[in-house]
């Protein structure tokens, strides 16, 4: 399906390591204390951000449309849209200007050499830069499409104790020029539009990957003035954004989706009060082999589910995973699990496949592109086999500090299995001189789906 140039395309380029669906970016491998848990911050102190000391946004003249100030305090209101969750405890501190061996005294990171200074001292975990490219120029010397309204990704993981240690995010401030010139590929964005487009990336910066359900209303074909009520329930995590903003159609930028996900992954005191969780196994038709890739919805406050298993353990036979990812538990137990958290109320849960037109960094997960397509659509029921009617629900009843275990489906008509490790191989892209990316970057890109 082609879709108009209007539909904005978020989109995740990994040049190293493994995405993990669902919720949190990436998971714990072997050489943590504790695999297979999720890698986020340590929010024991609130998480310090430099910003660039440059104006976000200038027309082609050079004249300033979005100001230094203006620009410091737009992320630093887009950030306060995570950290207002209420059952989540991730904080954030605007700590001052870039800082960065021979960049100017002011933080303006204009060149490419600017660039890489700053991404060196993200590299080494120094600071959490938010780099403001006013006009495109440097997105283009860069060697990125121009269409890139924005990138975030890790710089440095502690894999041991489980913590993001830095990450960047770089914003595209051409879209906020005032001036919309398809032919030059100068594209306009509105101020709600552009804000979501931040608040998506300060979601991967935070440690959320994408969340690709709601399928039906991308697949209709939709852009532009989505059903309100429909609309509502598309996270702003799905990897395109092709409504109008939530905030012009009187919704919250997060939704409930987000919101779920940033507080399992730093919930606070009022998580357990606020939240049951539902989980389970998806396997096969022989009922014995787990599947993985694959979306599984709880419908009501529509999460996917997150899958902790790596999806590249390498090399099986001898078990030492030569050129495997660092990322996931080889625990096999945890093979097929997913986990959801829902706010309390009745639910029906259901499996669905991966779009597989997300590809490259509009991927979901660790496969790019799913390595195969299982004819997964299934809701859950008590009587699960695989013979059993694919459309028939059962609604489980959910309470705050509860936790459903065992709601497995048992797909109908798959092969009996794929291979071991039921997903094959990440595809990896290699980074484009004359810079290195972080170990993953998140672009939102205005462009076309297919």
């Amino acid at each position: 399906m082609k879709r108009r140039v209007a539909a904005l395309l978020l989109s995740s380029i990994l040049f190293v390591g493994f995405a993990d669906a669902g919720g949190p970016r990436r998971v714990t491998g072997p050489a943590s204390k504790n695999p297979g848990q999720p890698l986020i911050w340590d929010v024991s102190t609130p998480i310090r951000f430099t910003v660039d000391g440059g104006p976000l946004s200038v027309d082609p003249s050079g004249h300033v449309v979005i100001s230094n100030s203006q620009g410091v305090a737009r992320v630093q209101s887009l950030f306060q849209n995570w950290q207002s969750v209420s059952t989540a405890s991730i904080t954030y501190s605007y700590a001052g200007p870039i800082t960065a061996p021979g960049l100017p005294p002011d933080g303006d990171v204009k060149t490419i050499q600017d660039f890489n200074a700053v991404l060196g001292t993200c590299n080494s975990g120094s600071q959490n830069p938010v780099i403001f490219d006013a006009d495109g120029s440097l997105l283009r010397a860069l060697g990125l499409n121009p269409l890139v309204i924005g990138f975030a990704g890790t710089c440095k993981l502690d894999p041991q104790a489980g913590h993001i240690v830095s990450a960047l995010v770089f914003l595209n401030g051409e879209f906020q020029d005032g001036i919309n010139d398809p032919s030059t590929s100068n594209y306009e964005l509105t101020p709600d539009q552009f804000d979501e487009a931040i608040t998506h990336e300060l979601g991967h910066f935070s440690g959320l990957d994408h969340s690709q359900i709601n399928l039906d209303l991308f697949q209709s074909g939709m852009v532009g003035n989505c059903n309100v009520d429909k609309l509502a329930g598309l996270p702003l995590m799905f990897p395109v954004a092709f409504c109008q903003s939530r905030k012009s159609a009187g919704l919250p930028i997060l939704a409930p989706d987000d919101i779920a996900w940033i507080s399992k992954l730093y919930p606070n005191s009022g998580f357990s009060s606020n939240y049951g969780i539902i989980s389970g196994f998806i396997f096969f038709s022989d009922g014995i082999t787990h599947v993985q890739g694959v979306n599984v919805i709880a419908r009501r406050v529509d999460d996917p589910s997150t899958f902790t298993f790596t999806g590249n353990p390498g090399q099986p036979i001898t078990g030492n995973n030569t050129a495997g990812s660092p990322y996931g538990s080889r625990n096999p137990a945890l093979i097929g699990y997913y986990e959801i958290p829902v706010t309390p109320g009745n639910y029906t849960v259901q499996v669905e496949n991966l779009d597989a037109a997300f590809t490259h960094g509009s991927s979901v997960g660790p496969l790019d592109p799913p390595a195969i397509t299982y004819g997964a659509y299934e809701f859950w029921h008590q009587y699960e086999s695989a013979f059993d009617d694919p459309s028939k629900k059962d609604p489980l009843r959910v309470q705050a500090g509860q936790k459903l275990s065992n709601i497995n489906i048992i797909l109908n008509q798959t092969p009996p299995r794929f291979d071991q490790f039921e997903d094959g191989e990440v595809q990896l892209e290699q980074p484009k001189p004359p810079f290195v990316f972080p170990a993953s970057l998140e672009p939102w890109i205005l462009g076309k789906a297919s």
